[in-house]
């Protein structure tokens, strides 16, 4: 993620007129006009001006900046531990007389344990004969359990014990319905971003289209965000469902396509289309948000 502050040369906490009196610096120098060259530079430039002197994007790109920070040092700590190992004089005497008594004697209790390794005794026997009726035993009982007039004992078992463990079949930033409405596609020229926050309390699936055609669709879990870039300047027609328990071998009603939510299945539909900027950002919350309207699953499925 690129460091605005860094890039206008100016620390975290820099007020609105440090922020426009550092563009107007960099301008002078990488302004196309008197610096061909630094065109490129210019427009990271610009953009950085353009987030930072705006309260709002700020804020925004403010909140992105310190958890990406913050995950960078988390990950930084755990990769720099290092153990440092030292010995005093006590500690030194202490393995040399291990060395020279225990160590020794261990090397002659084994040499004795190799000589007699091999050799049968009575008592051997004695405990084979006695534990064989044991395991004959044993066996005919758990055969008499799986027979068939212990069937009843297994209507008792609870359902959730016989079905296992429910889990999800997709991972953070998966594209399920992608093969469906057609394939991902990528913008570089334009490469716009849209941050989506999943606050809905289930899993999201998130659906964008333009007035034209699908552009992509990605999985977020629960509390978590995820950024989607390079994305086209056209405005966006957006789609999403939430729910719990996303399993391939679900099939949804009326469709062709695999894949759904096992348990509470939602669709939602933007009412208008969604032109991006610099710095775009959208916060689901549970049940119908602002903009959006809920609609049913034929409709989400609808090629258009």
């Amino acid at each position: 993620m690129a460091n605005y502050y860094e890039i206008l040369g100016v620390h975290s906490g820099a007020g609105s007129a440090e922020i426009k009196s550092a563009f107007r610096r960099l301008a002078k120098i990488y302004h196309p006009d008197k610096n061909p060259a630094g065109k490129e530079h210019f427009a990271k430039i610009l953009k950085a001006y353009e987030t930072l002197s705006d309260p709002k994007l700020k804020s925004m790109y403010d909140y992105r900046l310190d958890y990406n920070l913050a995950i960078n040092e988390n990950y930084a700590s755990k990769n720099n531990k290092t153990k440092n190992w030292s010995f005093d004089e006590k500690e030194l005497k202490r393995r040399k007389y291990y060395d020279e008594h225990i160590k020794k004697y261990a090397k002659t209790k084994e040499t004795y344990k190799q000589a007699t390794e091999g050799k049968t005794h009575y008592n051997e026997f004695k405990y084979i004969l006695f534990a064989t009726p044991i395991a004959v035993g044993l066996f005919l009982l758990i055969l008499n359990l799986a027979s068939p007039a212990n069937t009843a004992l297994k209507k008792h078992v609870p359902q959730k014990e016989i079905e296992g463990p429910k889990k999800t079949s997709l991972k953070m930033g998966d594209a399920p319905y992608s093969n469906y409405f057609g394939r991902n596609k990528f913008d570089t020229t334009a490469n716009f971003d849209l941050t989506v926050k999943n606050n809905t309390g289930k899993e999201l699936i998130v659906c964008l289209f333009t007035k034209k055609r699908f552009i992509r669709s990605c999985y977020i879990q629960k509390g978590f965000y995820a950024q989607i870039n390079e994305l086209p300047k056209d405005s966006l027609l957006i789609k999403y469902c939430t729910g719990s328990i996303f399993s391939y071998s679900l099939k949804p009603l009326a469709t062709e396509v695999f894949g759904a939510f096992k348990e509470d299945p939602e669709f939602f539909e933007s009412k208008e289309p969604t032109a991006l900027n610099s710095i775009n950002e959208l916060t689901l919350q549970g049940g119908k948000n602002e903009g959006f309207t809920k609609i049913d699953e034929t409709k989400f499925f609808t090629k258009d």
